[in-house]
């Protein structure tokens, strides 16, 4: 059996189990306050397809996050290469950026709603915010450890600042920024979730405080699951699209 496969093996295994302590809560009745019986949750996971609300929301989920994370990408990832090029310029904003990356988003949203109100703009704009911090010290950090040697051969044949941003401080940041990306697309998914859940925008999040509202908790759960495996889907096409895009770093690293 290949490594792949007993990943994949332990994965599923894994989430058997947290299938079978469900089911053994239930049926011991240690939980049912919290937890609805899993075959409830099972069939509730197929009947939401047929609910027009559900394929509108799931989209609006997704195609909300991936505005947002494109639009904290594009900031973010220029500006990072600059202040990694200029330390002093990155020593001067580090309290900015440390005081940004720790403030929570969500309290921003009695701010954002003031502005924008309950709408798919506003969530966007919060989803932005909250990817704009993860790309955009993850491309710092690239760009402030380049090679020397690169530094001293830029310099001695004195390449233009714009063929050294683009062929030289971006592609070595490039990991770096494949990670701080990782991260954002994850986070996307939580803030686009945590706002509908909190301003009734429409999405999954919107899903889940109306199901639960209405005390249809096996509904409310099923929306929770396919929350999650959004997440894992999305998480997975980033890894194959990064493989593929830093094939380079990757092959570098196995020899």
């Amino acid at each position: 059996m290949s490594a792949v496969a007993r990943l994949r093996l332990g994965q599923l295994l894994v989430a058997l189990g947290v299938i079978l302590l469900w089911w053994l809560a239930n049926v011991t009745g240690t939980a049912t306050s919290v937890l609805p019986p899993v075959a409830d949750v099972f069939r509730q996971f197929f009947m939401v397809w047929t609910r027009p609300e559900f394929v509108s929301g799931f989209g609006a989920t997704v195609f909300d996050a991936a505005r947002g994370l494109l639009i904290a990408a594009v900031l973010a990832i220029p500006l990072g290469v600059l202040m990694g090029m200029f330390p002093r310029v990155e020593i001067a904003t580090r309290v900015l950026v440390d005081f940004g990356r720790s403030f929570p988003v969500i309290a921003l949203l009695p701010i954002l709603v003031l502005l924008l109100g309950a709408t798919a703009i506003m969530k966007v704009v919060a989803i932005a915010i909250a990817c704009f911090f993860p790309i955009l010290l993850q491309t710092i950090y690239g760009a402030r450890r380049l090679d020397p040697t690169i530094v001293d051969t830029v310099r001695s044949f004195r390449i233009p600042g714009h063929l050294r941003f683009f062929k030289v401080l971006l592609p070595a940041a490039g990991p770096f920024i494949a990670t701080g990306l990782r991260i954002a697309t994850t986070v996307s998914i939580l803030v686009a979730v945590g706002v509908e859940i909190v301003s009734m925008t429409p999405g999954i999040g919107r899903e889940i405080a109306l199901s639960r509202s209405y005390n249809e908790t096996d509904t409310t759960y099923a929306y929770i699951v396919y929350a999650g495996l959004l997440g894992i889907a999305i998480t997975t096409l980033w890894d194959l699209a990064e493989a593929r895009l830093l094939r380079w770093h990757i092959r570098s690293k196995v020899e």
